[in-house]
Order: structure tokens, then sequence, then C-alpha cells
């Protein structure tokens, strides 16, 4: 079974209705724990006691006969690592090895500070040393979509965007929920990478090699 570990419903939503379209025949779940994410964005980080619950309850799950796990909250993906568990993933590292290929000059966007940190941390791991990575935070744009508000929080991240983007090779969207804003940048000069279907894609390569 493919397990999917979410921070946010809508991300439920979307990794639902994705898997439904790549690869229908793998037996799946999701585990919703938006109280991690919420208290990761109030601290401004991973704190050792979320990491801790977090880790709890992933192990949780591949108790319960989980063949790969998949963390779809990048906030939580260092949690996902230190696991040091061959059954689990995090949804952005498939996203963060195509942003690196791209060029030398990498632009991470988000809109939870907490998210950036894990982000850089992966995006290093696979980066050379020529690589300059910078980061844009919009935080103030995380009210709509906590409101439910997703076009508006789309629209803001791409105008946002469309005004940074000029001395980078590439764009990475730190955060799935932000997925809909590289739709609307899809005339963009500039690569625009989020990470849903990308590590959809990934995630399911890896569970189908799996013996």
């Amino acid at each position: 079974m493919l397990t999917l570990f979410h921070t946010t419903a809508s991300n439920e939503t979307l990794f639902r209705t994705l898997l439904a379209e790549m690869a229908p025949e793998i037996p799946s779940r999701h585990v919703l724990a938006a109280d991690l994410l919420d208290r990761a964005a109030a601290a401004g980080r991973v704190t050792p006691d979320i990491a801790a619950d977090v880790k709890e309850r992933m192990q949780a799950a591949l108790d319960g006969g989980t063949r790969l796990l998949l963390c779809t909250c990048s906030t939580l993906g260092t949690c996902a690592d230190e696991m040091n568990d061959p059954r689990v993933s995090r949804i952005d590292r498939a996203m963060a090895q195509q942003a690196v290929a791209q060029g030398e000059r990498v632009l991470v966007a988000a809109c939870v500070a907490s998210t950036l940190e894990p982000t850089l941390q992966l995006l290093r791991e696979s980066a050379p040393e020529t690589t300059r990575i910078e980061t844009l935070l919009m935080a103030d744009l995380w009210p709509y979509f906590q409101a439910g508000e997703r076009t508006l929080y789309w629209q803001g991240i791409a105008e946002r965007l469309r005004e940074k983007a000029s001395p980078y090779d590439c764009i990475v969207l730190a955060q799935a929920s932000m997925a809909g804003a590289a739709d609307m940048l899809s005339d963009f000069p500039v690569p625009v990478l989020s990470s849903p279907r990308i590590g959809m894609e990934a995630a399911i390569a890896e569970y189908r090699s799996l013996p």
C-alpha cells in the first residue's frame, strides 16, 4: 500500500486526484495531520517536539502495512529523511534534483517560513558548490490559502514571481499548495517547478520498483 502523509486537506484532495489519474491500480490511503503544519508555522520552524511527533505518526503508518510512505509536506521533509527508512520518501526530492539541473541561480519561493530551511537543505544536497540559491517568503499570502481563497493565493504568488524572476535560471515553489501558481506562469521564460506531479511520478516509479 502507498500511504500519503498530508498536512493540509487540500493536499489530500490534490494527491487523490493525481494518483487516480496516474496510477489508479496502486492501493493507497491518506493520513491527514494538519496540526503538525499549524504548529510548525506558529513556531517558524520544526521544533524537536514537533519532529518527534511527526516521526511517531509516520512510524505508526509504516507499522500499519505501508510499502511506501510519501510525505507531501515540504516543511516536514527533513523529518521524513531522518526516519532513515527506505520506505519513506518526500514529495519535493525529485523537484529539487530537477531544479539544480536548470542552472546556477535558483529562487525558492514559499508562503510559510518553516518550509524554507528544509527545502534549502534538500537543494544543497544536490546542487553544485557554484549554485546560488536565494529565497522569497510571501507570508502575507498564506492567509488566503487558509481561508480557502486558493485562486487569490495563486494569483498573488504569480504576480510576485513575475516581478522577481529575471535574474534566475529556475524557480522552485517550495509548498505543494503553491502548484496552482505554476499553471498561471505557463508563459513564463523561467522554469517554475512545483512538487506534486514531479514527486508523484517519482513515487509511483519507486513503488512499482519495490519487490
